[in-house]
């Protein structure tokens, strides 16, 4: 990028910027200073040119140490923001993943149970064990639902007397 040259004057001093920035750029800055070192000049009318233009400098000085300081914590903010997007999305996955396995194992049960299923024989093989009313372990079969089990026990000569 080429250099521009820009004859500049501020509150009666005369002086050349030279900067990569365009023309329009340097003089909107230029009347921004301008602007702030008149307005510190009329609220102190004895404050000298090199007093106002001291106390300006300052001024934007503390507006630049806040700006980078805010600009650090909001980067902060944006890192934090990200990992807890990050940890979210990894969450996501794996709840996805949870709910598959859950719908395959629904539909193992489901046709052990008898029920249509599309299911093949060796996932039926792979399903988890459970644990029967009885106490026992095993796999579910055809022969007796917990329905019917819980009918069977009634007409048991053990539990009724």
């Amino acid at each position: 990028m080429s250099k521009h040259s820009v004859h500049l004057n501020i509150c009666g001093a005369e002086c050349v910027v030279a900067s990569e920035d365009g023309e329009s750029y340097i003089r909107s800055v230029a009347q921004e200073v301008q602007d702030r070192m008149t307005a510190l000049r009329k609220s102190n009318t004895h404050a000298s040119l090199t007093v106002t233009s001291i106390v300006a400098a300052l001024s934007y000085c503390d507006d630049c140490r806040k700006a980078v300081t805010e600009t650090e914590h909001l980067r902060a903010q944006v890192k934090e923001y990200l990992e807890d997007s990050t940890r979210a999305r990894k969450e996501t996955e794996e709840a996805k993943a949870e709910i598959a396995r859950l719908k395959k194992e629904i539909a193992t049960l489901r046709a052990r149970l008898g029920e249509d299923t599309d299911t093949p024989a060796e996932e039926l093989r792979e399903a988890p064990v459970q644990r029967s009313r009885a106490g026992d372990f095993s796999r579910p079969g055809k022969d007796v639902t917990p329905e019917q089990e819980g009918f069977l026990a009634f007409f048991n000569d053990d539990e009724n007397e």
